[in-house]
């Protein structure tokens, strides 16, 4: 410790930086820590070389008493080198577990079960794989594709390369799974290792790289190489090869550490990161620095056949001279996120290529040469928000699938694009009175997404129908029509852009027309529409009859009176009425009166009364804001995941929230899990049996303590968070809540009446999360405080005196929270 201290003493940063002057991002985290408290987390070391790790820790001493490092790792003998302070060993999963666990892969709820030979095979199978959930799952996804001597084989492959080897070797099992694999699929998967740990691969850039290099066959002249590749892939991903994490990007995807470890191990030399020599002929460089260097050692090489750059670095203009120069027989290359503004005319010596990724660079033009790739598959240019025009010769491109222009508002599509009749993707088209919506004829292979951009009100002859092929697109799943002018009467443009009846997802933005075109009911596979700030439209096509419908959007609809323009009575009688729709959501249209066109309210009630309105059999989430006009609503009755009332009239709240005198009244929302609304009339949770979530916001009427006898909470038995906000007369919580002892988060905000916190709220034995923000009359908390044993966090902003109060060790109120995990207080939070 002592020698430590005269480190930390003689620590000079200058001297350090000597020591660490070719390693960039060592020399940003010397930096950020100096004379910091911080924590490292070190994730999956492999470094078995103790004077590697010695000269790394004295790069860390110039931090802050108290910091940390966490490292994880598969190897004892790094746990001892690095001679950590503890220990911790990982167990793996119980017999049990890892029976359940394989059986749900394995078997997948099949008959199988019952199959006494494959659940003895199975069980010594999972034996051998020690608890490793990874190991477990990948020889589980392997023996769901093989019938009972599949399974026999593959217990004594298990056997003969895990047992053999020592046993515990999980790269084994992962092996097994691999060779497993239909052979068509194995260079596919060892390509993967181009791309570093953990990095995110997009599911399409993957499929276009694949193609590139001819990795993909067709099995026959009827299907596209991208249907084929994609299959590929998600063979890849049903057998655990990938994964993907709820916070990524839609179709990204990652590949687990030792799925690409294995990955390196079968693509040897022939897949190199930031490494370069003879024997590669793909290789992906994480910076550019690592690239000059594997330069400087293979000045040039006719083998190497793809580069990709994974990480956003500064590519200088002699440097991609030089790429061009050096590798003359390359099929990919990807320069994304390098700073590019010139591309220069020799690209054109690369007649090789067929993948070239350009995307987030400041582009303003590309050079006429790069219409001499006539290999050219796949161009990707997202995000060049400079671009301003391609090559007049672009349509030379004859092979060309993908042309990804997304992000690329500025550029100016030439002329004659038809003629690219092979194209596949064109995800952004934008028009203006000069240049016609007739180019998008002739491309009828295009498929996924199709935005059409119309910045401008064409003139007569631009908007002749000649779109008329629009509805050829059988391929196309998404359509995107976004209006950027605010000129009206543009129902005869809408009326020519029908799209294929395939068509799954309609999305309108900005249209000026006051009438919807009669073909959006009858494009019969439609699963979502979304309707943004159609100002001027009044009421919608009939839409209650589209058989796969599941989710409607209208938002900003600021001119829309009904939502059916029928009447009520034609409504009653129909037996199909949306039978798929299970998401509803309206935002923000102020004169919407109600569903139909004509229904007096009398009418409607009658209707209500009887249980007669048409009623939305799968509807599950119901989001409605701003609507303060709204009257009616066809019935949902088995609503489910949420309930959103925000800014609506009375009538319609009493409607929706209140059951009727019907004898189905006791399951009036009794499958309801979340609720945000604005307006809480009596009565409100009797039903709400179900509910998990709850947020009441800006209800300047409402005082919770009016609920004497707290009958309406003792329903909530399974109500977990409640969120109060804005409840201006609020003085006291509601009684009934003390019977919630389900409760775990509480969050009370913008309470400027509250003053006290009842002693019954020791009775909330399962709260863990308590959070009170600016309620600033409230200023001691109860003694029961301390009957919270499972109060993990408390947060208290904004509320000065309780802040003062609840001070460790000095405040008044501290001995009634001082068993609280975590105590934060705080003039204002501090939001991530």
């Amino acid at each position: 410790m002592e020698l430590m201290q005269k480190k930390r003493r003689k620590f000079n940063p200058e001297v350090l930086m000597g020591q660490v002057h070719d390693m960039d991002p060592l020399r940003e985290l010397v930096n950020k820590i100096y004379q910091k408290k911080f924590l490292l987390v070190l994730d999956d070391i492999w470094n078995e070389n103790y004077k590697n790790w010695n000269d790394f820790k004295s790069l860390l001493i110039g931090g802050a008493k108290g910091s940390k490092i966490l490292i994880t790792t598969r190897v004892q003998l790094v746990a001892k080198i690095t001679r950590p302070v503890s220990i911790y060993d990982l167990k793996g999963l119980s017999k049990d577990h890892s029976w359940f666990l394989f059986e749900k892969i394995a078997f997948r709820n099949r008959q199988e079960t019952n199959n006494a030979k494959l659940v003895e095979i199975g069980t010594e199978i999972v034996d051998k794989c020690q608890g490793v959930p990874l190991a477990i799952e990948s020889i589980g996804n392997a023996l769901y594709f093989e019938k009972k001597d599949g399974w026999l084989k593959m217990k004594d492959k298990v056997q003969e390369n895990v047992i053999e080897q020592g046993g515990g070797n999980t790269l084994s099992i992962l092996k097994l799974s691999y060779d497993h694999l239909p052979s068509y699929i194995k260079g596919c998967f060892a390509f993967c290792s181009l791309f570093p740990k953990s990095y995110e691969i997009d599911r399409m850039t993957l499929i276009q790289l694949w193609m590139a290099h001819g990795l993909i066959q067709l099995p026959n002249n009827i299907e596209q190489l991208e249907d084929v590749a994609d299959e590929c892939f998600k063979n890849l991903l049903c057998r655990s090869f990938f994964y993907r994490e709820y916070y990524l990007p839609q179709d990204t995807y990652r590949m687990h550490d030792l799925y690409h470890h294995l990955a390196l191990s079968i693509a040897g030399a022939d897949c190199r990161l930031d490494y370069l020599d003879e024997k590669t002929h793909h290789v992906s460089f994480s910076s550019v620095s690592s690239f000059t260097k594997s330069l400087s050692l293979v000045k040039a090489s006719s083998q190497v056949r793809t580069i990709l750059f994974t990480n956003m670095y500064k590519l200088g203009a002699s440097t991609l001279s030089t790429l061009i120069e050096s590798f003359p027989r390359l099929r990919a290359l990807d320069l994304h996120r390098l700073e590019i503004k010139i591309i220069p005319n020799s690209i054109e010596k690369l007649i090789h290529l067929r993948y070239l990724d350009l995307s987030f660079n400041p582009i303003k033009t590309l050079p006429d040469s790069i219409t001499t790739l006539l290999n050219l598959h796949t161009l990707k240019l997202q995000k060049c928000s400079n671009l301003e025009q391609l090559p007049r010769d672009i349509t030379k491109l004859v092979s060309l699938r993908h042309l990804d222009d997304r992000g690329c508002f500025k550029l100016r599509l030439p002329q004659g694009l038809r003629k690219l009749t092979g194209l596949q993707s064109l995800p952004l088209f934008i028009v203006r009175n000069n240049g016609g919506l007739g180019e998008l004829n002739g491309l009828n292979n295009l498929r996924g997404t199709l935005e059409i951009q119309i910045l401008e009100q064409l003139e007569d002859a631009n908007s002749d129908c000649e779109v008329k092929h629009l509805r050829e697109k059988q391929h196309l799943e998404k359509l995107e029509l976004t209006w950027a002018h605010q000129e009206r009467h543009d129902e005869m443009l809408l009326d020519s852009l029908q799209p294929h009846p395939n068509l799954k997802i309609l999305e309108v933005r900005g249209y000026t027309g006051v009438t919807f075109s009669s073909w959006l009911s009858s494009i019969k596979n439609l699963v979502k529409i979304t309707l943004r700030r159609c100002d001027s439209c009044n009421h919608l096509p009939p839409l209650s009859k589209l058989p796969f419908l599941e989710s409607l959007w209208l938002d900003g609809m600021k001119d829309l009176e009904c939502i059916s323009y029928r009447d009520i009575s034609e409504e009653v009688s129909t037996l199909s009425f949306f039978p798929s729709l299970k998401s509803l959501w309206i935002w923000e249209c102020p004169n919407l009166k109600g569903w139909w066109r004509s229904a007096s309210m009398t009418d409607h009630q009658q209707h209500q009364h009887n249980r007669s309105l048409p009623s939305f059999p799968c509807l599950s989430s119901f989001w409605i804001d701003n609507c303060p006009n709204m009257t009616s609503i066809p019935l949902f009755p088995y609503l489910e995941e949420g309930l959103n009332l925000i800014n609506v009239s009375s009538k319609l709240f009493q409607e929706i929230i209140l059951p009727s005198s019907s004898s189905s009244s006791s399951s009036h929302l009794s499958k309801l899990k979340y609720m945000r609304i604005g307006n809480l009339p009596d009565g409100l949770v009797s039903n709400l049996i179900s509910l998990e979530r709850l947020y009441i916001s800006n209800c300047k009427e409402l005082n919770l303590g009016s609920d004497v006898d707290g009958m309406e909470w003792r329903h909530l038995n399974r109500l977990s968070h409640l969120h109060i906000f804005g409840l201006l007369k609020l003085n006291s919580l509601a009684v009934g809540l003390q019977h919630v002892t389900t409760l775990e988060t509480l969050y009370i905000e913008n309470c400027e009446n509250l003053k006290t916190l009842p002693r019954w709220i020791g009775n909330l034995i399962s709260l863990k999360r308590f959070t009170i923000y600016n309620c600033l009359n409230l200023k001691s908390l109860p003694d029961e405080m301390r009957d919270l044993s499972s109060l993990q966090i408390l947060m208290i902003f904004k509320c000065p005196e309780l802040q003062r109060r609840c001070e460790k060790e000095t405040g008044q109120d501290w001995d009634k929270i001082a068993h609280v995990t975590y105590v934060i207080l705080r003039t204002m939070p501090r939001y991530s």
